[in-house]
């Protein structure tokens, strides 16, 4: 029998309206989403938690995405990591480096999708996706 555990993805992105669709988009393909929006406030909130995926934006007020990559590595090498940018910054090797999935936006939902599913198969715990 297979667990289909809920998987439970921290949502970091300084802009309300960014995190509130995806949040909408994880919870309509089976994700418990909790919302942050800071990299300050998405530390604290994963060092209570317990999370299958991390999504976050790169650049947001404050410290970036990649400052909260490299925080939640040091605390969990297995976690999913997908990060989104607008950026034309060169974060190839930061994402070899660090193992995350990079998106660019405008992202588009079938990539979102794929990326979410396919960060989440690698997961020890068994969180899984209906849809997969």
């Amino acid at each position: 029998m297979t667990d289909t555990r809920v998987p439970r993805i921290l949502v970091v992105d300084d802009e309300e309206r960014v995190r509130s669709l995806l949040c909408d988009l994880l919870t309509a393909w089976g994700c418990e989403p909790v919302e942050a929006s800071s990299s300050d406030k998405a530390l604290a909130l994963f060092e209570q938690g317990d999370y299958d995926l991390v999504l976050t934006d790169f650049l947001m007020s404050g410290r970036s995405g990649l400052e909260l990559v490299r925080d939640v590595r040091s605390r969990d090498a297995a976690i999913g990591v997908i990060m989104f940018t607008a950026s034309s910054v060169d974060l190839d090797a930061d994402s070899q480096q660090l193992e995350f999935t990079l998106l660019r936006k405008p992202v588009q939902l079938d990539g979102l999708k794929s990326a979410v599913g396919h960060a989440l198969k690698g997961r020890p715990r068994g969180a899984s996706l209906a849809f997969l």
